[in-house]
């Protein structure tokens, strides 16, 4: 026997309060009012939407909304939402999220992410139909929590869709369709990878001195920036954007630093320009801004870079395109140099770009053993938390004496 779906007429009841406004008490007008939450509300003898109602006295406020309860209740106060589904607001959703791709609030990428997550939630099932013919206003936490256990994946792919399921239901309560927002009263369940089971998670395994070793020697080989730009990344755990911003005027070599101040970042529109580092939550410039010491093979290698590149002033790009400009993504460094000289050397996978930041991790522990404060540092990590659950499990020969750059340059070449 089939199940037939029924629409049930909903009366929606609003918090009613009263309350006092102090600037028109000032004003010697009536200042108690009447307050009632809510949009597209319609109350028997007052305005469409009208909201508040103020009267001499607070026995008279009482009175007044004490009868609005009780009317409420037999019907006499309609609060009446349109009756929208959450496929309405979906589409209302699509149409903002293009709009303000076309202003370049927000790049093509970001878009179709947003888009591509707003067309799974018109698919997904709740009870025995769409999850998108639901009223807005019969969608509780309760559901998006259930629903969000149904997503398949990993749970950076339930939080994307929950992200948007919240700014889906932001459109709604704006165009009125809801009051509240339920997704972002909704808890989404998420583990938290901490310490080794972290980095297994991520493929983050310590890579020995050893191979490490080999990939620096074969980059020496490799004239130009190919060569240059592994050994670079291997020896001072640079980000890629904060690599591809470097100029030579960061370059400090009597001081024998790097000076990294900007990075380059994705900004609004899609397009990649230097900015500063890596930012807090609370948007103050973190330890990203950090000085890096040199090794004397590095210095070494990099001054005589310098002499043959044809990009040698301050203001040029210290691993610059064959037009001098920087590079947008690792894709490139990654494809064309990274991969080819990992398959040149036995027991070493193709890793990522980013993995160079391990390897110079891997070094920083086998160099100042469980001395966290300085490899946070080093690292340009906010706080050593991050750095001892990301590398924690990897300390295993702990050393204190020599200064910094002698013994990174000891671990390195033995």
């Amino acid at each position: 026997m089939s199940k037939q779906s029924t629409t049930v007429k909903r009366q929606t009841y609003h918090h009613i309060e009263v309350k006092r406004d102090s600037y028109k008490e000032k004003m010697k007008r009536a200042f108690w009012y009447v307050d009632i939450d809510g949009t597209n509300i319609k109350i028997m003898g007052a305005k469409e939407g009208q909201k508040k109602f103020y009267f001499s006295t607070k026995e008279e406020a009482g009175q007044y909304a004490s009868d609005l309860n009780t009317a409420q209740k037999s019907g006499g106060i309609i609060m009446r939402h349109p009756e929208k589904s959450v496929g309405a607001a979906i589409e209302e959703f699509n149409k903002l999220t293009k709009s303000r791709e076309e202003r370049g609030i927000i790049c093509d990428s970001h878009k179709r992410g947003l888009l591509r997550n707003a067309l799974d939630w018109l698919s997904i099932n709740y009870s025995d139909d769409k999850f998108a013919q639901m009223m807005c206003v019969d969608v509780t936490p309760t559901i998006v929590e259930q629903l969000l256990l149904t997503i398949d994946g990993q749970d950076q792919t339930r939080k994307h869709k929950h992200n948007t399921l919240k700014q889906v239901f932001d459109v709604a309560i704006r165009e009125g369709w809801c009051l509240k927002n339920p997704a972002r009263m909704a808890k989404l369940e998420i583990q938290k990878y901490v310490g080794e089971y972290k980095a297994e998670k991520a493929g983050l395994e310590k890579i020995s001195l050893p191979l490490i070793r080999q990939l620096v020697d074969l980059s020496a080989t490799i004239g130009g920036t190919k060569g240059i730009v592994i050994a670079f990344a291997a020896q001072t755990g640079l980000r890629f954007g904060e690599q591809s911003a470097l100029k030579w005027k960061h370059i400090d070599f009597a001081r024998k630093v790097v000076k990294v101040r900007v990075a380059m970042r994705r900004q609004r529109g899609g397009n990649v320009s230097a900015d500063i580092p890596k930012m807090t939550k609370q948007k103050k410039i973190s330890k990203a801004r950090r000085d890096v010491f040199l090794t004397p093979d590095l210095q070494k290698r990099l001054q005589e870079y310098k002499l043959q590149s044809k990009f040698s002033s301050d203001e040029d790009y210290v691993f610059p395109t064959r037009l001098g400009t920087h590079e947008r993504t690792a894709d490139n460094w990654r494809r064309r140099v990274l991969h080819p000289m990992c398959d040149e050397i036995d027991g070493l996978p193709r890793i990522r770009w980013h993995d160079l930041r391990h390897v110079f991790a891997s070094m920083c522990l086998a160099t100042f053993g469980d001395d966290m404060p300085r490899i946070a540092d080093l690292m340009g990590h906010q706080s050593i938390e991050t750095t001892r659950q990301q590398y924690g499990h990897w300390i295993d020969n702990p050393e204190q004496d020599a200064s910094d750059a002698d013994k990174f340059n000891q671990a390195l070449w033995g």
